[in-house]
């Protein structure tokens, strides 16, 4: 009876088809696509030593007060401001 089970769980697993949140809008996903600031707002007012930057979306770059930048603007990459007590103050795209 055990031997049987298992084989049943997976058919079934196998089966499921997971339904949109509301039919016609997908779900965005970090890191697929352009720049992400609108889904990293949660970010503002937190420390960046609280936020494990790894896992943060690829473009992106940590902008230290007086730090300076190049001036060229990519779409994709998110931009994460911090002020003097490493706090994020501001996510935006370019």
């Amino acid at each position: 009876m055990k031997k049987l089970i298992f084989p049943l769980l997976f058919a079934l697993a196998a089966c499921a088809t997971p339904q949109p949140a509301e039919p016609g809008i997908e779900t965005p996903v970090l890191g697929e696509g352009g720049c992400d600031a609108d889904m990293l707002g949660y970010l503002v007012g937190q420390s960046i030593g609280e936020i494990n930057v790894e896992t943060l979306p690829q473009p992106r770059r940590i902008i230290r007060p007086g730090q300076a930048v190049t001036m060229d603007y990519r779409e994709d990459r998110t931009n994460i401001e911090l002020d003097d007590e490493d706090r994020v103050v501001r996510v935006y795209c370019g």
